[in-house]
């Protein structure tokens, strides 16, 4: 069985990547840089425990565009947008 996000008839928009993808960047361009769980966290209360799913491909999403930067050495996202 493959777990990849496929879009449905019945897709909660709620907890779409689109929706997820918007708060997280919404977040990063507010704070500037944010540590990962923080952010995890703010999607999990804005959303609830579903928009979990969508998180690390909103991640994945957001570096694909350059608009956030991984810092391994203290686990947080920097935004990098120009806008």
């Amino acid at each position: 069985m493959s777990s990849t996000l496929t879009p449905k008839k019945h897709l909660n928009l709620d907890t779409s990547l689109l929706r997820v993808f918007s708060l997280v960047l919404k977040e990063l361009q507010k704070r500037g840089v944010c540590e990962f769980e923080k952010l995890r966290g703010v999607v999990i209360r804005r959303v609830g425990a579903n928009g979990e799913l969508s998180f690390l491909p909103a991640l994945d999403l957001l570096f694909l565009l350059g608009k956030a930067e991984y810092h391994l050495k203290n686990d947080t996202l920097e935004y990098k947008g120009t806008d």
